[in-house]
């Protein structure tokens, strides 16, 4: 005689080979949406990075991103500033003041804000460092930023640390842009 459908052993071992794929596939799944968080967030970074330093190049202008963190959020604004007045164009007068580019003309002058090239991180904060090694000592938010010379190139060689919000991985990167004007981002720089 024939009989039809599964024994509980059947039943038992298919529920059990479910179980382990689940066991398995969810934390993949589950990290997927933090781990595309944290890659846009980058690339939202490069981007505004390769476009500002194109702009000068093409320009023959000076340009900042300065970044405007929320850490109640964990996001920040990456803002694009204009160097105005007779020395817009003047490499060597950006790398002489005492804060590399802090001076576009004037006392205090940070020069015209472009706010429609203005690009939000949602899910990460930037933190300028003091110092190029070690441990990363946080600059204050007046000089949170980063410099594009006349040239494309970079007053000084520079560091920062990322950090990612817990939808982002909550991962800390550090952010480093050379003289040259290229940058890169790793866990250990």
């Amino acid at each position: 005689m024939k009989k039809n459908g599964f024994s509980i052993i059947e039943l038992m071992a298919t529920i059990g080979v479910i179980a382990v794929i689940a066991a398995i596939g969810f934390p993949a799944i589950d990290n997927f949406g933090e781990q595309e968080n944290f890659e846009t967030d980058l690339a939202t970074i490069r981007g505004q990075i390769n476009y500002v330093r194109q702009i000068s190049l093409e320009e023959g202008n000076a340009y900042t991103i300065r970044v405007v963190n929320d850490s109640d959020d964990n996001t920040a604004d990456l803002q694009v500033w204009q160097a105005q007045g007779l020395n817009r164009y003047n490499t060597e007068f950006h790398k002489s003041t005492s804060i590399k580019c802090s001076d576009f003309e004037g006392t205090g002058d940070k020069g015209t804000q472009l706010t429609e090239l203005t690009k939000t991180l949602e899910n990460m904060t930037i933190t300028r460092c003091t110092n190029i090694s070690g441990n990363c000592n946080a600059v204050a938010a007046a000089n949170n930023f980063f410099c594009f010379l006349p040239d494309g190139s970079a007053p000084e060689n520079a560091r920062a640390e990322i950090q990612a919000s817990s939808n982002a991985g909550g991962k800390k990167q550090y952010f480093h842009t050379y003289k040259s004007g290229f940058f890169n981002n790793g866990e250990r720089m």
